[in-house]
Formats: structure tokens, sequence, C-alpha cells
């Protein structure tokens, strides 16, 4: 028969049968001439017509995950759920056992896989192919758990290819139509199946990126009790160790990682206790940037060069010791590379550019200055990525350099000098990216970012990514991910296929909730052109119905419209957008709630889809009606004295009124732990009062942000000239800083200390009180006259679970956001 008939008879087949091989809804694949010959059922009248058909002993590798066996349970899973049988597995060898079949599913590489055609280790790694044969179908790629010396040694670190599981999962998807949203009972679709006829076919398919991943991980290991509750009182128990979640999505990679923050500050300064000046940095002022109790805060000594010979020290012996040796590197070095980034702490300008080292070698130009304040630290971090880059080439040949390139050590250097050799690869960080793909101007900034890095490598492309969920407008995180296939059309050749694109969600307490937007980022990795529109557009009637369904698309369609036009497209963050479309959202969700049976599969979706809704439209609407807040602040009378002592036994705090703390983000929920704060004031100062309920999370191995807290803000006068920030703990550890806004913004003072302020801590078992005294002569002003103003917030963070954010301001999740402030209103005497 010729073969016209035979793609006559497939379109009838996919039309009866209900599966379509080229969906949109799924990513495209690559078809090839199919073998010639009739169609088979694999289901028929909802009777298994096959049996699967795999090498039970091919995969001999230990030092790789397996990817054939799982694939074999995807399969049986996927036949089981939808047809109610269970399909029997056979080994290959079983040939008669085999022959009592209609038809079979060959998985993975075996001798009849390699008779027909498919040689598995010629795909692309973690590709796959499904091709048709008279009796059967094969479902097979690349996979390392077949090669005998992959990851051989311990420091190779590839990661697993499993290339026959993600054909599993491509064949359950295309040919059944299931489809995998979220982990636990209800989080796939499950069809059911009556009759599946498979007619000629054959196609591959790979990960256009090596590596793809999330915060997926992170929500696993470091779920708090509180998520999981939150969780599973609808959602059912969840395994946190089941880690198959990642496959269906396709998260995985082959490459080892690397280019991540690396050395791990705290472990190395243990190993070098007595180089800790040589590791870390201290400015012209002698301000020493080194802390044991977090990541954050400590900041490379990348201006001394012997912190490079050090780095190479640590590098050989970590080889030499064949990994055992490590002292903070292990988890992002390999055999075929090392890895340098920063602490998640700004070097600043301000902090570098009067070092001797800086001024010699003129490394701060007015070139450099004019990119922007970010890149002026581009030839500090270039000098110092060559110095090592070289090393490495020389003394460890074979192995890349990867460096993270985040905050202002994003730019690379312009400068001939710094050339960075061929064994360097960058990491880059951009915040803009994928939320903002739809702000011409900022891609305009992004692209020549790319397009620097790929001329300062040497016309080599940038190979990593690293993406950012909007950390604070809640609008935006719901369909972020979404935008991710966006990135490398837009990048083109200035962004590697072999490095990675990571989505990094920036916190994960909503991760679940915005399902579809997780799903469309990791397709989107898998494959940029996969149409998202039609993946999440098919989703709402299979998960919630026809009814439900269509109020949901309809609400999604606003809500991805809304984030473009007022968060994707400005400059202003978060986005506020208008009380029309959010009635609208909201009266959606209430119509397909209505429409859902409780208690069903359906309404266990839509609560978990529905829960932070009515938050983030409270949260807009608040923002919406705003007004700043006025707190009176009492004049002491000459009768009245405050000792600042912790024990508010003044009968003068009685008679203040208190400042009302509340959700700075916009929810209007009363607090679950609440917070007393009061001010006075008199010739000399500020007096002030906060008291708390439960026991504070105060540990002396922390830092203080670690540890509850409480942040103090003052923009004394109106003109918002000036900003000074004080916070401080249950234990007394401190942090100030100054700022100048007015005329320009001035770089922040980080060593400005409040001259004359006292606090005093009272810390019994199951309350924080805390006193203090701020002199006005600490802000450089002269006690204000009676019902003058000043811009103010106080903030509370309770670290302890369960953790609760509070402030007096409207900052929207960022604390110091001067605009948002409410006012202190200095009273007269008798107010």
């Amino acid at each position: 028969m010729k073969i016209s008939l035979w793609v006559c008879l497939l379109g009838l087949a996919m039309t009866l049968h209900g599966y379509d091989l080229r969906t949109k809804a799924l990513t495209p694949v690559a078809f090839e001439k199919p073998s010639s010959h009739a169609p088979f059922k694999l289901v028929d009248n909802g009777e298994l017509q096959f049996v699967i058909v795999t090498d039970k002993n091919v995969e001999k590798n230990p030092r790789t995950a397996k990817s054939i066996a799982p694939a074999v349970a995807v399969i049986q899973e996927a036949f089981e759920k939808c047809t109610g049988k269970k399909p029997e597995i056979l080994d290959v060898s079983e040939a008669e056992k085999i022959k009592k079949y209609p038809a079979k599913l060959i998985v993975g590489d075996n001798a009849v896989t390699r008779a027909n055609g498919i040689q598995v280790l010629t795909l692309p790694k973690q590709g796959f192919a499904i091709k048709s044969i008279p009796d059967g179908l094969i479902i097979a790629g690349y996979d390392s758990s077949l090669i005998e010396d992959y990851n051989a040694d311990v420091l190779d670190k590839r990661g697993a290819c499993l290339g026959t599981q993600y054909g599993a999962y491509d064949f359950v998807e295309r040919f059944l139509g299931v489809r995998y949203f979220f982990p636990g009972e209800y989080g796939t679709h499950w069809p059911k199946i009556r009759d599946l006829t498979i007619s000629p076919v054959h196609y591959t398919d790979y990960p256009r990126f090596d590596k793809r991943g999330t915060t997926y991980y992170f929500w696993l290991s470091f779920s708090t009790p509180q998520m999981l509750r939150k969780w599973e009182a609808n959602m059912g128990k969840l395994k946190l160790k089941d880690s198959s979640f990642a496959a269906r999505w396709r998260i995985g990679h082959s490459n080892p990682l690397a280019g991540s923050h690396c050395p791990h500050p705290g472990i190395l300064a243990q190993a070098y206790p007595d180089k800790l000046k040589t590791i870390f940095y201290t400015t012209p002022s002698g301000r020493f940037c080194y802390t044991a109790k977090q990541h954050t805060g400590n900041i490379f000594n990348v201006l001394d060069l012997a912190f490079a010979d050090l780095l190479m020290e640590v590098y050989k012996a970590f080889y030499r010791s064949g990994g055992q040796r490590d002292v903070g590197v292990g988890d992002w070095c390999s055999n075929s590379a090392v890895s340098f980034g920063i602490c998640d702490t700004y070097l600043r300008t301000v902090d570098v550019i009067g070092h001797p080292t800086v001024r010699n070698l003129n490394l701060i130009t007015s070139a450099d200055l004019r990119r922007g304040d970010d890149a002026a630290m581009a030839n500090v971090y270039g000098r110092f990525y060559q110095y090592l880059g070289r090393r490495l080439e020389k003394e460890l040949p074979g192995k890349k350099l990867y460096i993270l390139a985040y905050y202002n050590s994003s730019f690379p250097s312009l400068d001939p000098r710094w050339r960075l050799p061929d064994n360097v690869e960058v990491n880059l960080c951009d915040f803009r990216l994928p939320i903002q793909v739809y702000n011409k101007k900022a891609m305009e900034k992004t692209v020549r970012l790319f397009r620097e890095w790929y001329e300062a490598l040497g016309n080599r492309p940038v190979q990593m990514v690293w993406l950012y969920n909007p950390r604070l407008d809640r609008m935006a995180r719901a369909v972020a991910g979404e935008f991710v296939g966006e990135v490398p059309k837009i990048l083109g050749k200035y962004l590697g296929r072999e490095g990675q694109m990571y989505f990094d969600l920036d916190g994960v307490d909503d991760m679940w909730n915005h399902y579809y937007s997780m799903y469309a980022a990791c397709r989107s990795q898998w494959n940029p052109d996969w149409d998202v529109g039609a993946g999440i557009d098919e989703h709402w009637s299979l998960f919630y119905g026809d009814e439900a369904g269509a109020c949901l698309k309809e609400f999604h369609k606003i809500l991805k419209r809304n984030v473009i036009q007022y968060y994707s497209t400005h400059d202003s963050q978060p986005g506020l957008y208008p009380p029309e479309e959010l009635n609208r959202m909201e009266a959606l969700l209430k119509q397909a709630e209505k429409a859902l049976r409780p208690g069903s599969v359906e309404m266990h979706r839509f609560k978990l889809l529905a829960e932070p809704w009515p938050g983030i439209f409270e949260s807009q609407r608040v923002r919406l009606s705003y007004e700043r807040p006025v707190y009176l602040v009492h004049r002491l009378l000459p009768n009245e004295q405050i000792t600042v002592d912790g024990k508010p036994s003044e009968s003068v705090w009685e008679r203040i009124a208190s400042i009302p703390l509340f959700d700075p983000r916009g929810s209007q929920s009363p607090l679950k732990f609440p917070v007393d704060v009061k001010l006075a004031y008199d010739e000399n100062g500020i007096y002030g009062l906060m008291r708390t309920s439960g026991k504070p999370k105060c540990i002396q191995q922390q830092s203080l942000w670690n540890n509850d807290n409480f942040e103090l803000f003052f923009s004394p006068g109106v003109q918002r000239q000036t900003l000074y920030q004080i916070a401080f703990d249950a234990i007394g550890q401190q942090y100030s800083s100054f700022q100048r806004l007015l005329p320009i913004p001035q770089p922040v003072d980080l060593e400005w200390k409040p001259a004359g302020f006292k606090l005093e801590n009272q810390v019994p078992e199951s309350s924080w009180t805390v006193e203090f005294f701020l002199p006005f002569a600490a802000l450089g002003v002269d006690p204000p006259p009676p019902y003058n103003c000043w811009y103010f917030n106080v903030v509370r963070n309770r670290r302890s679970e369960p953790q609760e954010y509070s402030g007096s301001s409207l900052t929207l999740g960022i604390n110091n956001n001067l605009n948002q402030f409410g006012l202190l209103k200095f009273a007269g005497k008798g107010d």
C-alpha cells in the first residue's frame, strides 16, 4: 500500500481514537518517514493487546540513575490508570511468551530496538526516538545507564541521561493524553481509554538545553512544617523524596553542575583561619567584610590576587585527594570544571574606588562609570577572572572556570588588558528575565549585556542564564514561568545550548498554586518553541471540566494580559492593577467554584489554584485605597522620664497610643502575633518601646537577620533628603546605615553608627520587650518643633515558626520603600 494511503489512515486513526501527534499542547517533535505497515491495536474495547518488552539486564552502570526500568513503570502506570488494566512486562529473551501477544511496546535499548535501526547512543544526549514496527512500538533513548564508564570517576559528576524515560513520558502524553501538572494524586490527568490504535509513526526529540531546572528540589528540601500542613490539608500526603516528578517535567542535565556560589565562605574560613584577611575584603576605611553567621554579608577579596592563589591551592588539593579534601568547593567542581561565585553580597563601588590597586591600575574609569554604577566593578572582577583562569589553564589543564556573573559582577570588562582566557565560561544572572521580555527598553539592556559577554569571551556565548521569578508582585509570580521560552529567542547566538536555563522561584510558598506557570517554565527549557498558550489553555477543561475550565481560562487570560500591561512593560514594581480587572477575575473564580462539585478531584485542584487569590485581591485593593498614616509621637513633659532598661515600668508608656502594625504587602488579616510599638520624645531624642508575644528566635550563632528582629527607618523632615536605618535582635546585635538621597542619591553608608543610641532587651520565657533611645544628634538634626513631621517605618520580622512579617507602612515588602512610608508627627506639650 502506498505511503499516502497510510497517511490517510493515520489521520483517520487519530480522529477515531483521540490522539494528535502534532498537538500544540505538547512540545514539537521531529517527524521522520515511518515504516510501511498496517495499523495495530494496543487497546481494544478496554482490553490490552500488548506486552511491554525490555532488556531487564541492560542497565548495568550503578553510578548513574536508571532510565529504562523507570520508563517501563511510567508506561505501566499510565495504562493501568487509563484502562484499569496493568500491562505485563517480559524480558526480550522470553520470545515464546512474547509471541502470545498481538502487539508489543519495546522499551529501551535491546536486540529488537537495534534490529529496527535505532542505535540509542547515536541520538542526542537525553534524546529519544519513538518508532512503530509492524507488530509494535519502540520507545528508546540515550541513557547513561548503558555506558560502562559513565561517571567512572567520582568527580565526573555528570547528571543522568534519561532519554528512554523522557520518551516514555512523551508517549503517554502524546498517545494516551496524560498530563502531569503537579505532584500528588490530584496533579495528573488520566483520560479513560477503551480503544487505542497505532498507525505508522516515527519521530525523535531531545532537550534544547542540556541543563534545565527550577527551585523544585528546594521546595522538597526546605518545605517547612507549616507549608506541608497547608499542602496536605487539601492535597493529601506528598512523597518528598520522590524525585520522579522532575523527570515528568523534563528537569535534568547531563553535563556537571557549575557556576554557582562557590566557595562556601564559612567552610573556607574554617579551613584557613589565618588567612581570613586574604579571603575576605577589607574596605579602605577598615570595615572587614566577613561574617561566620550566614552566607550573605561575606565579600571575597577579589582585589588581592593572593586570594586567587589560595583558591588554586584549594582546587588542586581537591583534585589530588579525589574530592576528599573539600573546603567548600565540592558541590560545584568536577573533573571538567571549577566554579567561582560571590556570596549574594555587593562589592560596592564606594568601598573599592579608593583602594590602592584600583587607583594604581585604573580599574574604575569614567567610561566604566558611564555604563552604570554596577558596571563600575567590571575591571575589578575581570582582572581576577583572568588571573584565576590563566593559572587554571596552566596548572589544571582541561578544566573550565565557570563564574557566576551576579549583582555588580554581572558586567564584563571591556578593557583589553583583562581579556578572558578561553577556559572561562559564564553563568549570567539577569533580574529582568523572564518577566520583562515584553519590555523593549529592558530587553535592549539585556541583549547589550549578553552581547558584551559574548565579545569578552572571544565570540563565545554565555553558557548559562539564571532567571528569576519576580519577588514582590504576586500577580506577576503567577505567570512569569510562561515567559521563559521567549528568553533564548531574544538572546539568539549570545546564549549557548550546552549550559543551563535555570528558573529561580525566589521563594517557594506559592510554587504549586501557580503550577501551570512552573509547568510552562520547564517545558520551555526543553524546547523554547513550544506553544505555551496552547499547552496551558488545553488543560483548563481537562482539569476542571468544561464550565469551570472556561471560567479559569478567561481568568488566566485576563491575568496574563494585565501582568504584561501593568508590570512586565513597566519599570515600576510591583504592579498596580485596575479595580475592574480585579473584580472580573474574582467573579470568574467564584463562578468556576460554583460549577464544581464539593469534594471532587476538580474541587481539590481548584482549591490549590485559588488559595492565594483572596489575599492578592485584598492587597491590591488596600493599595488602591491607601492613605498615608500619620502617627503621633508623644512629647514628654518635665515630670515624665523614661529609663531605658527594657522594663517599661513608667506610667507614661500607658498613656501613649500604640503605632499599629500590619502586613506591609497589603493583607488586612489580623496579625497572629501582635506587636505593641510606642514612641515618645524630648529635647534630646526619641524613645521607643516594642513588646511582642511569643518567645523570639534569638540564637547567638545566627545573624540578626535570621533571628527575630526589628527594623527602624527615619527620614527627618518631609523633603526625604536622607534615610537612616537601625536594626536589632533580641540578643543585642545591631545594624545601621545612612543614605543621602538629595540632590542625587549617594551610596549607602554602611559604616554609619548612631552615636549615643541605647538599646535594652528583656526576653523572658514567652515574650520580648525592648526599649531604645535615639539622640537627634545621631541623625544630624536639631530637635523638631511641635507638629513637625518625619517619614518613618518600623518593621518586625518574626523568624520563629510560624513566621510573620509586619510593619507600620504599606511598603509592598520593600522595607526601605520611602515613598510608601507613614509620617511621624511630633506632638506638642499636653497633646
